[in-house]
């Protein structure tokens, strides 16, 4: 899923990476409608500006860039508009959904672009426009805060 072998081929990878663009939408946005919506202007601006990608490197990697410009241009216009509230309602994607969308900003894409979705550290921090080191870092507190939540939920089940 490379490179498309003919400029209309786009189409059928966009199909084929919509759920990964969701997830990761979701990590940024923080509620499925919001998610829904940026993956819904990504695909139309991706097709629009196909001709923009060479076929150098991933589809998924411009893709993903382009979900995180959006988000974070979308977002400037809200300044500080975006509120996760606990049991906002949007339970359509279960539990650990929930614990992604309500980490700090920044841990959850991170984790989901490197632990989910595969990428590499280098990849992922060029789709998220940040040092590898800060990527690093945000994917630690990541990993140590869904350890936490693990062993409360051991412990309350003990």
């Amino acid at each position: 899923m490379n490179q498309p072998s003919a400029p209309n081929d786009i189409r059928r990878d966009l199909v084929a990476l919509l759920p990964k663009m969701r997830r990761f939408a979701l990590a940024l946005a923080g509620t499925a409608a919001e998610a829904d919506d940026l993956v819904r202007e990504v695909c139309a601006r991706a097709v629009q500006k196909s001709h923009h990608w060479k076929g150098e490197g991933r589809l998924e990697s411009w893709l993903f860039s382009m979900v995180r410009s959006l988000w974070t241009d979308e977002a400037r216009k809200r300044k500080g508009m975006r509120d996760i509230a606990a049991g906002s309602g949007d339970d359509a994607f279960g539990k650990p959904a929930a614990i992604l969308v309500g980490m700090p900003e920044g841990l959850a894409a991170s984790f989901l672009l490197v632990d989910v979705e595969g990428f590499t550290y280098s990849e992922a921090a060029d789709i998220l426009g940040i040092p590898v080191r800060v990527l690093t870092s945000r994917l630690c507190a990541a990993r140590l805060r869904l350890a936490a939540i693990g062993v409360e939920a051991t412990e309350r089940r003990a």
